[in-house]
């Protein structure tokens, strides 16, 4: 006799990256994908994806994370991208200032393309260099990332890509958690309103019944 086995419910997101060329956007998709970090990365030109897939409470996760190139010349490109994102995260290097000036640039980006149905994250990487005296004229403070990504009621975190995993599995989990919350409760809301039409109906229909009697 065969068993029933629940098919477990497969669910794609779109992830996607977005900073200047040179903030590690594609270390930090490498060190999260296969634990690797190289050195001298190649610049991306347009945009590549890997999957990832998690598995919470039967259901599987796909996180479709996109690379994309930071060069003004590919903006226009990059842009393409965007459309139909679920999570974005926003990168800078905490080494380059003008990495960090530069978001504004690509959070307005974000916001005319997909408007506030998005779930957000600022990160700055390459935390590594934070005491080298030689980044100090053009270091990005902690509290001033912090600041930004709670302007823009994001998510805020610094990682590593060079050195450190652990940083970076926990962003993806938290950005996960926060796409299972937010659909969550968009879901029990829907699921109210049909619970409330449905009563609504019935009163009407009720009270159409009182009317012939009367």
């Amino acid at each position: 006799m065969t068993k029933n086995v629940k098919k477990i419910e497969e669910k794609p997101i779109k992830v996607i990256l977005l900073g200047e060329s040179g903030v590690g956007k594609t270390s930090i998709i490498l060190r999260y994908s296969k634990d690797k970090f190289e050195t001298i990365a190649a610049s991306t030109i347009g945009a590549t994806f890997i999957e990832k897939d998690l598995i919470r409470n039967n259901i599987k996760y796909t996180l479709n994370i996109w690379d994309t190139t930071g060069q003004e010349k590919y903006h226009s490109v990059t842009k393409l991208f965007i459309q139909g994102a679920d999570i974005v995260i926003l990168v800078y290097s905490i080494d380059k200032n003008i990495t960090f000036k530069a978001l504004d640039y690509w959070y307005q980006t974000v916001r005319d393309m997909c408007g506030d149905n998005i779930i957000l994250a600022i990160i700055g990487n390459k935390y590594d260099l934070f005491d080298k005296e030689e980044i100090q004229d053009e270091k990005v403070e902690d509290e001033d990332g912090e600041k930004y990504a709670k302007e823009k009621n994001a998510i805020f975190k610094l990682v590593t890509a060079k050195l450190d995993r652990k940083g970076i599995d926990s962003l993806f989990d938290e950005l996960l958690n926060e796409y299972i919350k937010k659909h969550c409760e968009e879901n029990i809301g829907k699921n109210d309103n049909s619970n409330n039409n449905k009563l609504e109906i019935k009163k009407e229909k009720k009270n159409e019944k009182k009317n012939r009697f009367c």
